[in-house]
Parts: structure tokens; sequence; C-alpha cells
């Protein structure tokens, strides 16, 4: 009996050991994760204000795309304020400060653009 009983009481104290190593795992995870809430809430407020805005700019966007692609860059900067001016104007949420490159741009298309030589402005 008194075996039976050391026995139990060593594997009793391996099993403590176990939980608490995996407490320790468990609580390193979760102040991880504590970080990424943050994170998270500042992206999900960005996609809300873009969900909200995408009307205005996906309108910018295309008139950006359908005509000034030949004009200089501070025409294009010109005419994209009085755009979004109107558009304030009628109530149609958009972006304050509107950049096509944000608004439908793969970062890592554009990246190996440049790196191919390819013009690095905002069209």
């Amino acid at each position: 009996q008194l075996q039976e009983a050391n026995d139990k009481a060593k594997a009793l104290q391996k099993q403590q050991k176990d939980c608490a190593a995996k407490l320790m795992r468990a609580e390193k995870l979760i102040d991880g994760l504590g970080g990424e809430q943050a994170s998270w809430n500042t992206k999900s407020n960005r996609l809300g204000k873009d969900y909200t805005n995408l009307t205005g700019d996906i309108l910018i966007a295309s008139g950006i795309i359908a005509y000034l692609g030949v004009f200089t860059t501070s025409y294009r900067s010109e005419a994209v304020t009085k755009w979004i001016d109107k558009l304030t104007n009628l109530q149609v949420p958009a972006s304050k400060e509107f950049s096509l490159a944000t608004c439908i741009g793969d970062q890592v298309k554009m990246r190996q653009w440049v790196i191919d030589s390819l013009p690095n402005d905002a069209l």
C-alpha cells in the first residue's frame, strides 16, 4: 500500500509539473495575443472606414484611369481635389486624402514595377 501511495504521489507530482508548464505556455500565448488585439482593432476600424468610402473612392479611381492618365501629376492632383469636393457636396462618401495606389493597388506588384524600372509615381 505504501508503494502504491508513493507511486501515485509521484504521478501526481509529474502531472502537477506538466500542468504548470502548460499554464505558463498558455499565459505566454495569451500575452502575445493581447498585443494583437490593438492591431486587429486598428485594422477593423480602417476596414470599416474604407467600406464606407468605397463608392466615392471607386468613382475617383475610375475617373483617374479613364481620363487623367495623359495629364501631368499636378493637373491630376488638382482634378482629384475638385472631384472630392464635388462628391462631398453631393454627400457621396469618399476618402478625404485619395490615393489610387491605396484604393486599387497591390503593393507587391507595384514594388516589382519599380524594380523593373517603371515610373514610381502616384498613377
